[in-house]
């Protein structure tokens, strides 16, 4: 065991006391940490101080390694009555699914798509990304973006509701792999022309971003068009804005969606809403935005960095 992933499991003892649950009982969550590097055992660590800070759980921390077995698990699970499990990364996700048939198991800190499993998607919500669209860059009018169906249908028909309701224009191309992507995202270069059109880059694996973010980039500054994504490194190159995760807040949402799945064992994935926002300050004043004080101090990292 690390020595980050020790101090937060003295620090989680503490928290799960029986002195601090909430008085109509706690529900108990084990949540499976794995080892696997020094970046992500400080993002797994502010998930599971988010989980803490739930007050209707009790948390039962277990470092997940390559030798950890289903009994092991199972052990864990008897000896505490567990009610579900969260686990967190790729890594833990083949051992946990053998207990969903026992118990809710909800997946946390990974990208995941609706496959007949439960947890909160690495991936943003779209209903975030429209809102701040709107807070950020209240003139656009259309929205391009290139998107595989089996990767990401279903944050295309929640952004295509949202992009109703705010009188947008969504212009979601299909693209089966990389290389229709890349002719998608010719087309929208193309016909994206001015500040009321924007271009929204997807965490999809079928979108070769890092081939498109220059060519993108290039058409925010020669064309005024709106960029903006998942990943704040864009942001610092030169998009307008990107969501990003905030852990501790993903933490406490998997603490509240782990209670709901427990009552309901429905399962359901959820994109991420805890989210936290960047925005280029530079490419704002080239594209004609002014941002009011009130809206910079919303925004959690502004480029370029003073």
């Amino acid at each position: 065991m690390t020595r980050l992933l020790g101090i937060l499991l003295i620090l989680l003892s503490a928290l799960t006391n029986p002195l601090h649950a909430a008085s109509d009982g706690p529900d108990k969550l084990l949540i499976l940490l794995p080892e696997i590097n020094a970046t992500y055992n400080r993002i797994f660590g502010e998930i599971l101080t988010g989980i803490a800070a739930h007050n209707g759980v009790s948390i039962y921390a277990y470092s997940l390694t390559k030798d950890s077995k289903k009994n092991d698990i199972q052990n864990e699970i008897d000896n505490n009555q567990i009610d579900a499990i969260i686990a967190l990364g790729h890594a833990s996700y083949n051992i946990s699914k053998k207990f969903q048939d026992q118990l809710p198991v909800i997946h946390g800190g990974m990208v995941i798509t609706p496959n007949g499993h439960s947890g909160i998607s690495l991936v943003g919500s779209p209903t975030q990304f429209f809102a701040h669209l709107k807070n950020i860059a209240p003139n656009v009018k259309r929205v391009f973006t290139v998107y595989n169906e089996k990767n990401s249908g279903w944050l295309i028909r929640i952004a295509e509701e949202e992009a109703l309701k705010l009188n947008i224009e969504l212009r979601a191309l299909e693209a089966s792999d990389i290389r229709s992507a890349a002719r998608n995202f010719k087309t929208i270069l193309s016909e994206a022309s001015s500040t009321t059109d924007a271009i929204w880059l997807l965490f999809d694996k079928v979108v070769p971003n890092q081939t498109i973010l220059p060519l993108a980039l290039d058409a925010v500054w020669k064309k005024n068009i709106i960029l903006f994504s998942n990943n704040p490194a864009y942001t610092k190159r030169g998009a307008l804005f990107s969501l990003f995760p905030d852990y501790e807040k993903m933490g406490y949402s998997l603490a509240e969606f782990s209670k709901k799945q427990i009552n309901t064992k429905t399962p359901l994935v959820i994109p991420l809403s805890s989210l936290k926002v960047s925005v280029n300050e530079r490419t704002a004043s080239h594209l004609g935005l002014n941002h009011s004080s009130g809206q910079r101090a919303s925004f959690d990292i502004i480029y370029p960095l003073r």
